[in-house]
């Protein structure tokens, strides 16, 4: 008999699209909740098409690896939430349901019929998370976006780049993916908790703009507090010196020379005096221009020309392999192949294989975590409307003609 998952018995409504809310909603998945997606096929996820989408399969709501793998262990179901007919059916879910969870602009699910207060009026003690850009209240509650504008608000984009240049924006929507989902799960296993003691439910409105300033460390209050702008520092640290991502040996991938590259952070003197043994500068351990933490702050500009000199002819592997084995924090900059045969995440089990059943076999992530007495199964994203039957049939007890009849009228679709 397989040991009960934590969150098994909390009932799910993922209303959510793209990524923040879909992305919290699988973390509660993988704990065992029941997620059910309500989406259609006249007002669909985009996600559903988003690259990469395996050949022939543009057309299809099923095919995107991106989607896919958002969106493991969670089932679907299709209702135009447009007709008030569809509009009744979800609602009739919410008495036997525990966390609605949404990421559309501020104030739509209340112009829809599914805000906090109208469904408290159904479930007293439900739970809610919404994840607009910058919260419903205050100036900016309006505020319309995704990731990449909620960093350039928050300052993450200022920050990102070299002191010599304009900033730059990070090469994927990191606060999408990283931050705000997390928070966001967090947030929601703190609610249950909380109504498990009280009884009482809660609304969590998750402003994403705010959770994206707790990323960029002491800035603001350097600035509050100092009046003081924190400069863009390129791959440098404050606690780490030297560090940086250091230039190997180029390699061929695909019939083009790939460029390489291996990360280094020097947090400690003896971290320092490891280094220096390995690239053979050892008469430069105890030098008083490095061998201090403050010395090796003020000639960074030394030093990183020293450690290319370096690693340039060397492949990023066996860089990275030298240094760890003598005590220094390095690591390769993978790619994407790479990241999928790392040999820390494959003992782990994070990248699993799964059977989709219109996409084939393909890798999905699995959680950051690992459970001892109830390890998580990774089931594949649901098809759109993949499980009409179950909920319509088995929550709601519709019988075969009313079912058929939502087809009929469009209101479920």
């Amino acid at each position: 008999m397989a040991p009960k998952m934590p969150l098994e018995g909390i009932r799910v409504l993922d209303f959510g699209w793209r990524a923040v809310a879909p992305i919290s909603a699988r973390m509660l998945a993988w704990g065992g909740a029941e997620v059910i997606r309500i989406e259609s096929t006249t007002r669909h996820d985009g996600a559903r098409q988003m690259d990469p989408v395996q050949p022939g399969g543009e057309d299809s709501f099923n095919m995107s690896g991106w989607f896919n793998n958002y969106n493991s262990n969670k089932l679907s179901i299709s209702l135009n939430l447009r007709d008030p007919r569809g509009k009744e059916l979800a609602l009739r879910m919410v008495p036997d349901t525990d966390i609605v969870i949404e990421n559309f602009s501020g104030g739509t699910m209340d112009r829809m019929g599914f805000g906090y207060e109208a469904l408290r009026e159904i479930r007293r003690d439900i739970i809610m998370a919404s994840h607009s850009m910058a919260g419903l209240t205050g100036p900016w509650k309006h505020v319309k976006g995704h990731g990449p504008m909620g960093a350039a608000m928050a300052g993450m984009h200022y920050l990102a780049g070299y002191a010599d240049s304009d900033p730059i924006s990070p090469g994927q929507a990191f606060t999408d993916y990283m931050v705000n989902p997390y928070v966001s799960s967090y947030a929601l296993m703190a609610a249950l908790h909380y109504r498990r003691r009280t009884g009482k439910g809660q609304y969590i409105d998750l402003s994403q703009y705010e959770s994206i300033v707790s990323t960029t460390g002491t800035t603001v209050l350097e600035y509050t507090a100092l009046g003081r702008v924190r400069p863009r520092t390129g791959n440098r640290s404050p606690n780490a010196a030297p560090q940086g991502v250091y230039p190997c040996r180029t390699v061929p991938l695909d019939g083009e020379m790939e460029e390489r590259w291996c990360a280094i952070s020097i947090g400690t003197d003896d971290e320092w005096q490891a280094l220096c043994a390995v690239i053979g500068r050892p008469e430069l351990a105890y030098d008083p221009s490095y061998a201090t933490f403050q010395a090796r702050k003020d000639h960074e500009d030394d030093t990183d020309p020293m450690i290319s000199e370096w690693t340039s002819d060397k492949l990023a592997q066996d860089v990275m392999h030298s240094l760890q084995k003598a005590g220094v924090a390095a690591g390769v900059v993978q790619n994407g192949k790479e990241l999928i045969e790392d040999p820390q995440l494959k003992i782990r089990g994070h990248y699993r294989k799964v059977v989709h059943a219109e996409a084939g076999e393909r890798i999905y992530e699995g959680p950051p975590f690992i459970m001892s007495e109830c390890p998580v199964e990774i089931r594949p994203a649901p098809q759109l409307g993949e499980h009409n039957d179950y909920v319509f049939k088995n929550i709601l007890n519709l019988t075969e003609e009313e079912i058929n009849e939502g087809f009929v009228e469009g209101y479920i679709a």
